[in-house]
């Protein structure tokens, strides 16, 4: 059995590159379509998508940007610098990111706001080791958390230090997605901080459960987790693309966030095919999700959130405190209402 090590991990050289690699998608929305006929073509970040990016495969297979009068196309890429590279340069005009990513451009004066968001954290702190149990026993463990400063060091860090550690006191190393997954799987990694579906496909394989860190109510409550970005130029130039995007995006939060036994059915075997991994995998973590509300029937874009995850960056250095945005600077709240105005106009939110 092989033992994964700091240095067969290396961290990720730059704040940018390591919150984003979580996840992104970005959406180019040219300012020349009509709006009797607009198009939209996307980049996200490699394959498999985590479940905040299935809303792209779930929006293709059940056409829900067609039925608004979108025409989307997908491309996807291997690192979420490059797509965020491009929202701020206006290659393309509409992003999905890990807020944290968000809150660092719009306060670095980037020309974006956040439309929507998905405000729930789904992190989780798992271990398969009989000596961890809760979040004192994590001193002197290695724990795979991304890169230093990405999403899931950061939470590994409010979790530490809400039972008096340091993540000094152990080894972080730096293994996330679909790398951490097949680690898992062959026994390489015992304490992590995974995806709920990340953990989900690791205990179907090896018939394993494992143990979960209790983690503070308060330390999710206080966060946010991901954000729709938009160029200001793009919403200035091409709002009705922008607001039929999220026309769709409102379409499948509501698919995806059902409790119905069809809609989940349908809804795990896209997240499946997209993720190529077994169908049971899919509805088990869609089963834990629901749990904590990750697809969310609003705007996401809760102010308490989206201030906690800012007063975080503030308080881990990541952000300077004359530089925090103030939450009206973060949000355009008005493309998300004007587009839900337009779905319940259609007849609800149905398929």
């Amino acid at each position: 059995m092989n033992k994964l090590t700091r240095s067969d991990f290396m961290p990720k050289k730059s704040l940018l590159s390591a919150l984003l690699a979580l996840s992104a998608i970005t959406f180019c929305v040219p300012s020349s379509g009509s709006a009797a006929d607009i198009k939209l073509a996307s980049s996200a970040i490699g394959r498999p998508p985590i479940f905040s990016n299935t809303f792209a495969d779930v929006g293709e297979a059940l056409g829900y940007w067609k039925k608004v009068g979108l025409d989307m196309s997908f491309r996807w890429f291997q690192r979420g610098t490059d797509t965020a590279k491009a929202v701020i340069t206006g290659d393309v005009q509409v992003g999905y990111t890990a807020t944290p990513v968000a809150v660092n451009l719009i306060a670095a004066g980037a020309p974006l706001v956040i439309v929507a968001g998905m405000p729930n954290q789904d992190w989780i702190i798992g271990s398969d080791s009989p000596n961890v149990k809760d979040c004192k026993d994590l001193k002197g463990q290695t724990v795979a958390a991304d890169g230093i400063n990405n999403a899931r060091w950061l939470f590994l860090k409010s979790e530490v230090e809400s039972c008096g550690l340091e993540l000094t006191e152990m080894t972080p190393i730096d293994l996330a997605n679909a790398p951490l997954v097949k680690a898992g799987i062959a026994g390489q990694v015992h304490t992590a901080v995974f995806h709920v579906d990340e953990l989900a496909q690791i205990e179907f394989n090896t018939k394993k459960k494992w143990h979960l860190i209790p983690v503070p109510a308060s330390i999710k409550a206080g966060l946010h987790y991901g954000s729709v970005l938009a160029s200001k130029k793009a919403i200035a130039e091409n709002r009705e693309g922008v607001v039929r995007f999220l026309e769709g995006w409102i379409m499948t939060q509501k698919l995806m966030s059902s409790s119905k036994p069809a809609d989940m059915e349908e809804f795990a075997k896209i997240a499946a095919k997209a993720g190529s991994f077994d169908v049971g995998v899919a509805k088990g973590a869609i089963e834990s999700f629901h749990k904590i509300n990750y697809w969310v029937n609003n705007d996401g874009l809760d102010e308490k959130q989206m201030m906690g995850q800012a007063n975080e960056m503030v308080k881990d250095g990541l952000l300077k405190p004359e530089a925090k945005p103030s939450y009206d600077k973060l949000v355009d709240k008005s493309l998300y209402a004007e587009a839900m105005k337009r779905v319940e106009k259609m007849g609800g939110m149905s398929k």
